[in-house]
């Protein structure tokens, strides 16, 4: 049964999220840091050979029609009388995407510079046209 099938707030699901991607650094045997409070530009550091590398985690929707799993690179932040929204990457703040699919229960990890600055995505399936060029296997971030 996947973790998310109880109504769950945004909330609880990034709490779900980060233990579940945190559990799974811990059993390949890294260092974990968790900064303290909130707002920080990522969730998880870890200590990699002496080099702290930023971890910001994420969830992932799964696209059954396009065969992919989503997840957003950018947050948005709601503004009041101006602008109606800011989007803010994660380029230079944070290392990795840790992506957590509650559909298949895996954790990816991603370069932030590998994908687009505002969403992404991570092919499970092949495309209807068979592109191949710009595709991000998921096979190939799965830790």
């Amino acid at each position: 049964m996947p973790l998310f099938s109880r109504p769950n707030n945004t909330s609880r699901k990034g709490e779900i999220t980060e233990s579940m991607i945190l559990a799974r650094l811990i059993q390949l045997g890294y260092e974990c840091l968790i900064p303290w409070g909130h707002d920080h530009r990522y969730d998880i550091a870890i200590d990699d050979d002496g080099k702290l590398v930023r971890i910001q985690c994420k969830t992932a929707h799964y696209n059954e029609k396009q065969g992919c799993l989503e997840f957003n690179t950018a947050i948005t932040y709601a503004r009041v009388g101006g602008k109606p929204h800011i989007r803010k990457g994660y380029r230079g703040e944070a290392d990795y995407f840790a992506v957590y699919s509650p559909d298949a229960e895996k954790v990816y990890l991603v370069p932030v510079d590998d994908v687009p600055g505002t969403e992404a995505s991570l092919r499970l399936k092949p495309s209807k046209n068979n592109q191949q060029k710009g595709i991000r296997w998921a096979k190939d971030y799965e830790i």
